[in-house]
């Protein structure tokens, strides 16, 4: 009987150390906006228009430099 005792008690500590871990884990991040099309005029030589068709611009982005080591400015 006390092997039954030991293996319940052993359950539910190993339960109870999973749902402190997964408790205090938090919320999973919310995942990105899906990558959408985007359509620009350029304007080229002898004033002429050109459509120039962007595929995998993630809505809601701005562009930014990546290459510099200045911080960004404040806001």
């Amino acid at each position: 009987m006390q092997r039954v005792w030991a293996t319940v008690v052993s359950v539910w500590a190993v339960l109870a150390i999973v749902a402190a871990l997964a408790w205090a884990h938090g919320p999973a991040a919310r995942p990105l906006s899906q990558p959408t099309a985007m359509t620009l005029l350029v304007k080229g030589k002898n004033g002429t228009t050109q459509r120039v068709h962007v595929v995998g611009v993630a809505a809601g982005t701005t562009p930014h430099a990546t290459t510099q080591s200045s911080p960004p400015p404040v806001r």
